[in-house]
């Protein structure tokens, strides 16, 4: 209820504003101009149009209000997630390429140990290049969709 309250503001405003503008009416009209009886709802066709024009006008402005306001909020919150993913795709792609370093690191390690089997340095060596590969690829993600395994990437100029 409260979130509909929030989202419909300019538009339950205008119509409070709309109910007022009609009683001032009625009001400026008997007492200004003199009409014998005080109408809520005037007799005269020509002021019940009049009146009824201006209060669908006044709602139409709360209602393109609330509109434009609620688009302008969900795009704001729309940016404001693609932030957050920015921020976590540069976060996982520092964590994975500090990961790799110390695995590099292990590698030169290895390397200069003598009972270190080479087979085994030579497809951890693969692994580092597929992972870095992949890190790679990680930097230059703009779109992910649904299926986990197709990535689009950001075309850069060679």
């Amino acid at each position: 209820m409260a979130h509909i309250i929030k989202s419909r503001m300019f538009t339950i405003a205008t119509l409070a504003m709309a109910l007022v503008f009609w009683f001032f009416d009625a009001v400026i009209h008997h007492f200004v101009y003199g009409e014998p009886e005080f109408e809520y709802i005037p007799s005269d066709l020509n002021e019940l149009w009049m009146r009824t024009v201006i209060v669908i006008m006044i709602l139409l402005f709360g209602m393109f209000a609330d509109y434009f306001t609620n688009k302008i909020m969900f795009k704001e919150k729309q940016l404001e997630v693609a932030h957050v993913y920015s921020a976590m795709l540069q976060a996982n792609q520092h964590i994975l390429s500090n990961i790799i370093n110390q695995m590099e690191l292990f590698k030169l390690e290895a390397k200069k140990s003598t009972d270190f089997d080479r087979d085994v340095i030579e497809l951890y060596d693969n692994t580092i290049k597929e992972a870095s590969d992949l890190v790679d690829t990680l930097a230059r993600l703009r779109h992910l969709s649904g299926d986990m395994g197709e990535m689009t990437e950001k075309k850069t100029k060679d």
